[in-house]
């Protein structure tokens, strides 16, 4: 039987909540070789580093190891010269801007650094991962039935599968959506604990997210109809994005791009999808609604709904119907 939830439990549509910065690339299973050359120093506390990292930010203790561990790969492949600010910080994750190597053909990429594992506090997590494989750093499936067991118990076994399996989801929708045409950033390389994107904005600032931009009702009528294209392509491809908000849209010169995708669900897996697609489309119709623009979330999911799911899987348990009572089946 499905469990029914309250979704609004679930809401992390707060400005405190993991909003980071955008991006574009290919990934790449390969291990990194470390590259020779004498090591650099390590900071005091802080393991000794293959890698001849030293960025410039200037960062705490913990967080310089937390860089030059997580990003360091990214300077030995020749993806990135240098760590240049924060861009953003978060509870389950942090956003730096970096300059690029020449090789990339870019100027600069964002890197988003999970933050280690005894740091985070992912709430709630559970309704997203239903119908959800598991896949290790590599990005494979994971099939070892101890393993399996390990995740399910959350030892601390589990929860590094559990983390390679939250980053990897993200690293590969992001690949597969752009590959699509959404706007959402590509992702340019991914090691264990983070995610290198090409970032949006300029040299000046980053891409102020939605929430922190008052739009004329012209520009914002454009914009709106724009994202509910991408939603409902995003659907098409077999993806919801579970916690779209105004937090986790980027604006960049009247343009609109979907960040924040660790967090997506397949409609046809996830006996959860609908209400959370719901949920997609009222966050999304009530910023609109502040600046103007008012249209019916409930109507529009529907309708959206029944075009990408119901009427091309026509019988099946994400059909939109009324949530189910607790202990019965959605069906």
């Amino acid at each position: 039987m499905n469990r029914s939830i309250n979704l609004h439990d679930y809401d992390n549509d707060d400005p405190d909540y993991e909003v980071f910065e955008p991006l574009r690339g290919a990934r790449r299973n390969a291990r990194r070789r470390p590259r020779p050359g004498t090591p650099a120093p390590a900071d005091e506390g802080e393991a000794p580093s293959e890698s001849n990292f030293n960025p410039t930010f200037s960062s705490s203790k913990h967080e310089r190891r937390w860089i030059r561990q997580y990003l360091g790969p990214f300077y030995d492949d020749h993806l990135i010269t240098d760590v240049l600010r924060q861009v953003r910080g978060g509870k389950e994750a942090t956003v730096y801007c970096c300059r690029a190597h020449p090789s990339t053909g870019e100027e600069l990429l964002a890197a988003k650094v999970y933050r280690p594992r005894e740091f985070r506090a992912l709430r709630n997590d559970a309704p997203y991962r239903e119908g959800r494989m598991v896949i290790n750093e590599a990005g494979k499936e994971v099939r070892d039935q101890r393993a399996l067991h390990a995740v399910r118990n959350k030892t601390k076994v589990g929860l590094e599968i559990l983390n390679a399996t939250w980053l990897g989801h993200e690293f590969g929708m992001l690949a597969r959506l752009h590959e699509a045409g959404v706007a959402v950033p590509r992702p340019v390389a991914q090691e264990s604990n983070a995610i290198l994107m090409t970032y949006v904005g300029d040299d000046e600032m980053a891409a102020p997210t939605l929430s922190q931009v008052s739009l004329a009702r012209d520009e914002a009528e454009v914009l709106f109809v724009a994202l509910l294209d991408d939603v409902e392509t995003l659907l098409r491809c077999g993806c919801i994005h579970g916690d779209l908000s105004a937090f986790n849209i980027l604006y960049w010169k009247g343009r609109g791009v979907l960040i924040d995708f660790p967090q997506a669900v397949d409609p046809f897996k996830n006996p959860q999808a609908w209400p959370i697609f719901r949920r997609d489309l009222e966050r999304l119709c009530q910023y609109f609604a502040r600046q103007g623009v008012r249209r019916d979330a409930e109507r529009l999911a529907r309708g959206i709904w029944a075009r990408q799911v119901h009427e091309r899987h026509r019988g099946i348990w994400v059909e939109p119907v009324p949530e189910p009572r607790r202990g019965r089946t959605d069906r």
